[in-house]
């Protein structure tokens, strides 16, 4: 169950990245050294190239628009490290397989998510793992066959 609540922690994260990106103006902030990413798989959705797709089922649907590639990896947070802020092209889908973290997506409140709970990146946002133990993340990238990068880092939003 995803729950969004406030975090002292997070939110002074947020003022302190608030504060970096007044000074420095738009310098991008690459994430925390010490995370480590499992070999990514990638395929191409329904393995063609035949560009749009549409399915639905049982009240889901998934559409695109063109080709479509699908990554799939394991990215670990150890305590303290962090995403930096950053985008992907097109939707992240974010499974917490073990610990728990907390993603920003803007200036204000933080959503933690633990084990078994998923959420979904599209946007700026800035994960971090403010626990004490490693946080184990599943992700799967569903994105534009034309995507030349997998990660855009940006610099951390200007907030009042």
């Amino acid at each position: 169950m995803k729950r969004t609540q406030k975090f002292a922690v997070a939110a002074g994260l947020a003022a302190l990245l608030c504060t970096v990106g007044l000074a420095s103006g738009a310098v991008a902030t690459p994430e925390s050294p010490g995370l480590t990413r499992t070999p990514p798989v990638t395929g191409t959705l329904d393995g063609t190239s035949s560009g749009p797709h549409k399915v639905s089922q049982d009240k889901v649907e998934l559409k695109t628009k063109t080709e479509t590639s699908v990554t799939t990896f394991e990215l670990t947070y150890p305590p303290g490290s962090f995403s930096g802020w950053h985008a992907h092209p097109g939707i992240v889908i974010v499974v917490v397989k073990s610990g728990t973290v907390i993603r920003q997506t803007g200036c204000g409140e933080g959503e933690e998510f633990t084990v078994n709970e998923a959420f979904t990146e599209v946007g700026p946002h800035y994960v971090s793992n403010e626990g004490d133990v490693d946080a184990v993340l599943s992700i799967t990238r569903i994105y534009p066959k034309s995507a030349t990068a997998g990660r855009i880092d940006l610099p951390a939003p200007v907030c009042p």
